[in-house]
């Protein structure tokens, strides 16, 4: 179930048909609440991408409502056209769901120099936007993996709660490291900012990558207020599970490399 197996989220992964390939390139995950407190850690290289810088800014709010995932038709882009495509894909995503640009996370990965044209994109947000559902982690965890054998995604359940993940890279042949993380705890976003960082630090840095991106939300739909190191012993597992599939990737890819 990835990204969903917790309560109060869906998702979809889509093809957008601009990329190389015919494969889902296009991921969406929808918090619907109660909550939407959220938290995550960025890159710590110098010149951060389009997406990250957009991000930044909606994560210091507190609250986010979607997450989108280009990794198709885009690349880690600085400057006036990298940010118009980023700021197109929030807007679109939020316009979707009737709700605000303000609250949109953007990630992004793909083939470098490569961009939707803005149709193609609304359609595409659109489209993944309609089939989001709660079924639709997996098919999201599919559309975020690019360079990577296979889809990675993990979950775990607590004493009334769930995290979920899914992820991408990194290492020198699977470039960007993306990670959704999502819970159905009841949580602030300066818990949801603490509890990203400390697991990312203890399983999935270092981001050095321009996009290399970690968020977590959290939708309370469980009702149930947890002891914050519970909720951070549940992501950090997700995430472990996540760093060992990345592991194993990285070491097929290698192999392959070699024979």
């Amino acid at each position: 179930m990835s990204v969903t197996a917790p309560r109060g989220f869906r998702a979809a992964g889509v093809a957008t048909g601009t990329g190389p390939t015919e494969a889902r390139d296009l991921a969406v995950v929808v918090n619907d609440g109660p909550s939407r407190a959220a938290g995550a850690v960025f890159t710590t290289a110098d010149g951060p991408a389009a997406p990250v810088l957009w991000s930044r800014q909606v994560v210091s709010g507190g609250r986010v409502r979607a997450v989108v995932v280009d990794t198709g038709a885009t690349d880690p882009a600085t400057g006036p056209a990298g940010f118009q495509h980023v700021h197109a894909l929030a807007e679109h995503t939020a316009e979707a769901l009737s709700d605000s640009a303000a609250e949109i996370v953007v990630c992004a990965a793909g083939a470098p120099g490569v961009r939707s044209d803005d149709h193609a994109l609304r359609r595409s947000v659109a489209e993944a936007v309609s089939r989001s559902a709660r079924s639709g982690g997996l098919s999201a965890a599919d559309a975020v993996r690019t360079a990577d054998s296979v889809a990675k995604f993990a979950f775990q359940r607590g004493e009334g709660v769930t995290a979920g993940g899914m992820a991408k890279g990194p290492d020198a042949a699977l470039s960007t490291a993306l990670c959704v993380l999502t819970t159905d705890a009841e949580l602030t976003p300066a818990q949801c900012g603490a509890l990203a960082e400390t697991v990312a630090a203890r399983t999935l840095a270092p981001l050095t990558g321009p996009d290399d991106t970690v968020v977590l939300l959290a939708s309370g739909a469980s009702e149930t207020t947890v002891d914050e190191q519970a909720v951070a012993a549940l992501l950090t597992k997700v995430c472990e599970d996540l760093a060992a599939q990345i592991a194993a990737d990285t070491t097929t890819e290698d192999e392959q490399a070699h024979t």
